[in-house]
């Protein structure tokens, strides 16, 4: 289908082969969320273009991004959690910037019915497409979606600090939609989550000192595994505005197994950094919006044992 030639405003709704849901079934009632979702967050959704419905979301989001020559990053599968929504956008100017999201059959038929997880699902997407069009106009469009080389360490400090805004800006959004005790199981899961992924990640570092595994593979699965615990950490901290205390809501969040305690002063930065960002409208964030980000992040590579220097041409990891 022709994503790039369609004309702004016009969302197509569609659905892959294997998909257990059919679209001309779906598409009133997704496009009717949509817009009141829209309606209700003025959010700018010109680049938006189509919604697909996946029986397999990795599949198709692994497809698409090879379709549309981006990063083949796939989606998360952890085990505190596995996606089922990813939003892909791509172009360098206002008049090119398009946007698709990909949600599992699933997700969609719930948000069919009504579902507030669902339907926080759609309008986290919906953030996604709005954060990146609305930052793009304001700040500038990404000249590259590629991924930074693991060498880099200046830029994967960058990607990851995106990362972080981004998840945080769109479950500002979706969290709107969740219901009472959904939002509850979302925020006993977060410490949880960064738990189980430092956990997994000190395994990998003992590997390294025990010559099970070299620095290569540590260093790059450091870098994925560390992005992981921020993204979530972007959508833990966005669902902070929501609770009636969010104060008692970040010292839970903090509240981390003696194992992970090095991450509390890294989630408390973050959690700083990212409100003042909130606070500003994207015209005003200055040359270096994410400084104070990058620097919390590379606070999270040092809470797992891993402490990177760069000296312009070349990295150095450090792994006491």
């Amino acid at each position: 289908m022709d994503v790039d030639g369609s004309a702004p405003e016009t969302v197509m709704i569609s659905a892959d082969a294997p998909a257990r849901i059919r679209p001309d079934g779906a598409a009133p009632v997704i496009s009717e969320l949509c817009q009141r979702i829209q309606d209700e967050n003025t959010l700018q959704l010109r680049p938006f273009r189509l919604i697909l419905l996946s029986a397999n979301l990795n599949e198709a989001t692994n497809f698409w991004e090879q379709e549309l020559g981006l990063p083949q990053v796939g989606v998360s599968n952890q085990a505190e959690g596995v996606a089922v929504g990813r939003n892909l956008s791509w172009g360098s100017t206002e008049e090119s910037a398009r946007s698709i999201i990909i949600l599992t059959d699933t997700m969609a038929a719930a948000a069919m019915a009504g579902n507030a997880l669902a339907v926080t699902t759609l309008a986290h997407e919906l953030g996604h497409v709005h954060d990146e069009f609305a930052r793009g106009v304001a700040v500038g469009f990404p000249k590259s979606r590629v991924p930074p080389d693991a060498r880099n360490w200046p830029k994967v400090c960058d990607s990851i600090a995106n990362m972080v805004w981004g998840e945080y800006a769109a479950e500002s959004i979706g969290t709107r939609y969740m219901g009472r005790e959904d939002l509850r199981d979302c925020m006993l899961n977060d410490p949880v989550h960064v738990a189980g992924v430092h956990d997994r990640l000190r395994q990998s570092v003992w590997n390294y000192k025990c010559r099970g595994q070299d620095l290569v593979s540590l260093w790059s699965g450091s870098i994925t595994a560390i992005g992981d615990i921020f993204a979530n950490l972007g959508r833990a901290t966005a669902r902070l505005q929501f609770v009636e205390n969010s104060q008692e809501a970040l010292a839970r969040l903090v509240s981390l197994p003696k194992e992970a305690a090095l991450w509390k002063p890294v989630i408390e930065r973050l959690d700083r950094e990212l409100q003042l960002l909130a606070a500003k409208h994207y015209s005003d964030w200055g040359a270096e919006p994410f400084r104070g980000i990058q620097e919390t992040v590379a606070l999270g590579f040092e809470a797992v044992g891993l402490y990177p220097t760069h000296d312009g041409n070349n990295l150095h990891v450090r792994v006491p």
